[in-house]
């Protein structure tokens, strides 16, 4: 048996953050804690005597206490606690000023202060932790105009094949993918000292090494936050549950299919699957709208607040939420009949609704869960528990609508879909006077192949043209199916001359690509009409304008783009 280094393989490089879901933090020493504490009595004790007074004089000392205690931790990155004093401040301001009741500020503070006390009892408290500096996964992605390179997504295939890795890293080249192939696990070691890859393919069986030393060396790599996905001509339960213990993103059965494999790395990846997260609020108390702005705000998400079911409604028809946070009692309406709402409109059917209620019956959740939504978290629980729980919500509901709303055959967007982005788009370009292109794509002679070569030739000319578009296009632009060998490109935040550009980039790469391994005569085009929305007061008559160019494009000659 040859010795293997990899068994001990030294990762010097910090460990990349995988999820933004998991909030780094780091535990402040046992001095400030018990300093805390202390601070925390006095501060309990003040509250007591404003709050059986009801008198503004009590509730300014409360505020200088609070002010106090906010400067003894000025110098510590414990943000949460810095949130929620200040959460403190702003309703104690609004208290002295008279804009809330002596009632409403008594409520709020109660609430406010009963965090800090059952946060306090946990270990470790949660308001006692500093920020964590690694990478967020939730990491913002703005639409940036287009240029004509950009930095390739790098797979190592590791396969003691050199025939298969070869003809792999040639297939994944085509998607824009930089692929290069290592025929041993020590190989592939020593090209680690250059750069770590973002993906590796890594087969389990191989010459002079056991499935245990392969997946072994799998979970190192995943631990170094490098994602792996196995492939064999194995497919059992012991290799599988092996591959799952290891870590591994995904299990690719040989023969491989190239257009499936770009499929599992891009899943894989999480590529085009939306990274910047929309949340919003809605509870009767501005307290509570200040206080989880300032929660939301140290991960990267866009957070709304709405003090009125009515405003939020309304809303609805810019705004796109991931996920909907509710509080279940209000004075018009009840939460209830607001989830009963927005499950009435189908383009919010994945978004999570999540109720922040005070009420803990298991009655009250059923309830809850019967009318559409799909969490209830207590208002007692500590801030940022409740940060978590949430951002656990949004990121396996974007998974999955990420994969329910494709196309099964391409992997894109399925039509109804990629009409509702486009549609979605042109109402926020209207509200902030951004520009977006349409195109509209129409492979050239399908027919011709079905006929020729057959229906299966053809599914794999339009899987591998799905996966091609994907390839080509930023994360914050959109590629649909529109129906049969017609797609759609929604380029946002782009001028007209800039698609077209891209588009020809795109449409030249599609000539010059083998689709059909098996069958390497099958070469084929697409022509297409493209359109500026932002000219359009409808959708319908933007689709109807790109289908009038690409009937132009056809009529010229196919394999090109008309504009208007």
């Amino acid at each position: 048996m040859v010795s293997l280094t990899f068994v001990t393989l030294a990762f010097s490089k910090t460990n990349r953050a995988c999820s933004a879901l998991q909030v780094n933090i780091i535990a402040i020493s046992e001095t400030v804690q018990r300093q805390y504490k202390a601070d925390l009595k006095t501060l309990v004790k003040s509250w007591s005597v404003a709050r059986r007074s009801a008198r503004k004089n009590d509730l300014k000392d409360f505020q200088a206490c609070l002010n106090d205690t906010s400067q003894n931790y000025a110098t510590y990155a414990l943000f949460a606690l810095h949130q929620m004093l200040h959460s403190m401040q702003l309703s104690c301001a609004r208290g002295l000023a008279g804009k809330d009741s002596v009632k409403q500020t008594t409520k709020d503070l109660d609430w406010l202060m009963n965090q800090l006390i059952r946060s306090n009892n946990l270990s470790p408290d949660p308001f006692l932790s500093e920020a964590g500096t690694s990478e967020s996964f939730l990491s913002k992605s703005p639409a940036k105009p287009w240029v004509h390179s950009h930095n390739p997504i790098k797979v190592a295939i590791v396969d003691d094949e050199k025939s298969v890795g070869g003809a792999l890293c040639a297939n994944l080249q085509q998607f824009a993918f930089e692929a290069t192939h290592y025929s041993s696990m020590i190989d592939f070691e020593h090209s680690l000292q250059n750069g770590d890859p973002d993906l590796v393919l890594l087969d389990i069986v191989m010459p002079n090494v056991s499935s245990e030393q392969v997946f072994a060396f799998a979970k190192q790599l995943c631990d170094r936050g490098i994602k792996v996905i196995s492939c064999s001509s194995l497919f059992n339960y012991d290799t599988r549950l092996q591959a799952v213990r290891a870590g591994v993103s995904d299990y690719a059965v040989k023969p491989i299919n190239t257009y499936l494999l770009v499929e599992k790395i891009t899943r894989a990846l999480r590529r085009h699957i939306k990274h910047t997260y929309q949340i919003v609020l809605l509870d009767d108390q501005e307290s509570m709208g200040e206080f989880y702005q300032a929660v939301f705000s140290q991960v990267d998400v866009d957070f709304h607040f709405f003090n009125t079911a009515e405003s939020l409604i309304a809303a609805m028809e810019y705004l796109q939420p991931d996920l909907f946070l509710l509080d279940r009692v209000m004075p018009s309406v009840n939460g209830l009949e607001v989830a009963a709402m927005i499950r009435q409109d189908a383009k919010f059917d994945f978004s999570p609704i999540v109720f922040l209620t005070a009420d803990e019956q298991l009655d009250t959740k059923l309830k809850i869960l019967s009318h559409g939504a799909d969490d209830l978290i207590a208002k007692t629980t500590p801030a940022p528990l409740v940060l978590e729980q949430v951002l656990a919500r949004l990121e396996r509901a974007a998974f999955i609508k990420s994969f329910v709303s494709k196309d099964p055959l391409t992997g894109v967007l399925n039509h109804g879909q990629i009409v509702e982005a486009a549609n979605q788009q042109m109402r926020l370009n209207k509200r902030h006077d951004n520009q977006s292109v349409l195109v509209l794509l129409d492979v050239d002679r399908f027919k011709q192949v079905n006929d020729t070569y057959g229906h299966s030739s053809g599914d794999l000319v339009l899987n591998g043209l799905g996966q091609l578009l994907l390839a080509s296009v930023r994360e914050t632009d959109y590629v649909g199916r529109y129906g049969g060998e017609e797609f759609v490109l929604l380029f946002v935040n782009c001028s007209v001359e800039q698609a077209l550009i891209k588009t020809n980039a795109i449409r030249e790469k599609c000539t010059q690509m083998h689709f059909v391994q098996s069958k390497p005569e099958i070469k084929v085009s697409f022509s297409g009409g493209l359109v500026g929305l932002e000219e359009f007061s409808s959708l319908p008559k933007a689709i109807s304008e790109a289908d009038r160019l690409l009937y132009l494009a056809k009529e010229a000659g196919r394999n090109q783009i008309k504009v208007a």
